[in-house]
């Protein structure tokens, strides 16, 4: 007998159990004699005279309620495990990618007006990016807490588009030229369109 089978076995004899229709020893005996004669559980406590049908079928429901919930929870658990990795990894990606372009803004001679500090304000601008993704690390946990499944899949499926298109902007970013200038901060204002973007699929 598997695990799983052995584990609903016992979870149906915990629920008559629990609600009285069975005593400890009387479960225990049907187990016993269940495993030599590899009836049902349920059949078994019939036989006996020990549970009703309809207590039977009461608690086989509350059976299968359990065994729902429960799958449930662990693919939520499972989900929310892969989302938050996935998470993780992009928000660490942009914010060094971000730091990393700071650093080379504070060494730029000004060739316009006020040219470093626009470019600073746009790097700014573009923090709203990783900022969207320590949001989702709270819907993640949101999701996980009311075992969401569906939920979960739907921001697994947004950070998955996200990555893609902040792997396509470090790669355009990295070969762009500095120049013309509105042009260069046109390209950081995505990152900030993307941000909102992501925390209107968050909702």
């Amino acid at each position: 007998m598997s695990t799983a089978a052995a584990r609903e076995k016992q979870r149906i004899g915990q629920i008559l159990l629990r609600r009285g229709f069975i005593s400890e020893a009387q479960l225990e005996r049907a187990l016993a004699r269940q495993n030599t004669t590899h009836q049902r559980l349920g059949a078994l406590l019939i036989a006996d005279g020990v549970v009703a049908e309809q207590d039977l079928a009461l608690s086989l429901s509350s059976q299968a309620r359990e065994i729902f919930t429960e799958r449930r929870r662990r693919a939520a658990k499972l989900l929310a495990q892969i989302a938050e990795k996935q998470r993780a990894e992009l928000e660490r990606q942009t914010l060094d990618f971000i730091n990393e372009w700071q650093q080379r803004v504070r060494r730029l001679q000004d060739r316009e007006n006020g040219e470093r500090k626009r470019r600073e304000a746009a790097l700014r601008l573009a923090m709203d990016f990783p900022r969207a993704l320590i949001v989702a690390q709270e819907r993640i946990g949101e999701a996980q807490r009311r075992d969401d499944a569906n939920r979960l899949r739907r921001i697994l499926g947004g950070l998955a588009e996200t990555e893609r298109n902040f792997a396509a902007f470090r790669q355009a970013m990295t070969g762009a030229s500095l120049y013309p200038l509105s042009e260069w901060i046109g390209r950081w204002q995505t990152l900030a369109e993307w941000a909102k973007d992501l925390q209107r699929q968050l909702v």
